[in-house]
């Protein structure tokens, strides 16, 4: 796994979310997807303002690290009327460590390994003040992906 730093600029994703549990991830993510993708919400979201090809699945804890959401959307501008039942969140600009996989590879078993192991072996701190990591599918959700989770370098 090569880690590679990214300084991202202010850029906003809107889409549908479900607050979760890693006991109940598999279930209520796995219903987030199936409601999206059967009830054509991408297509509301592609005629959104800023609209960018790509879907993102962003999480922020809500409860320590036991509970978190997941939102599953897409890159959009900041000027938007948001869909009914749908969240916009802003992700402010911040340096970024991320990674590439392949389709296939368990996604919770990679996020832990990447958050807890890989970004402190490189000399990364995670930034918990920021509260927000995503995946990034640029073609489909089965597809190849990108974790990225804000990092901070560690002074030497």
């Amino acid at each position: 796994m090569e880690i590679q730093l990214h300084k991202r600029e202010t850029f906003y994703i809107c889409g549908y979310s479900v607050e979760t549990t890693l006991a109940e991830n598999e279930k209520d993510v796995s219903s987030l997807y199936d409601d999206f993708f059967l009830n054509n919400k991408e297509m509301v979201l592609k005629n959104l303002h800023g609209y960018k090809k790509g879907f993102y699945g962003l999480s922020w804890y809500t409860q320590g690290h036991e509970r978190y959401c997941y939102l599953l959307g897409v890159e959009v501008g900041p000027v938007n009327a948001v869909p009914e039942s749908a969240v916009q969140r802003q992700v402010p600009e911040t340096l970024f460590a991320m990674a590439h996989f392949a389709p296939g590879e368990e996604i919770i078993k990679t996020w832990s390994d990447f958050f807890y192991n890989k970004i402190p072996e490189a000399g990364l701190k995670v930034n918990e003040e920021l509260n927000l990591y995503f995946e990034y599918y640029p073609f489909n959700v089965h597809g190849d992906y990108e974790l990225w989770v804000p990092v901070k370098k560690i002074d030497a």
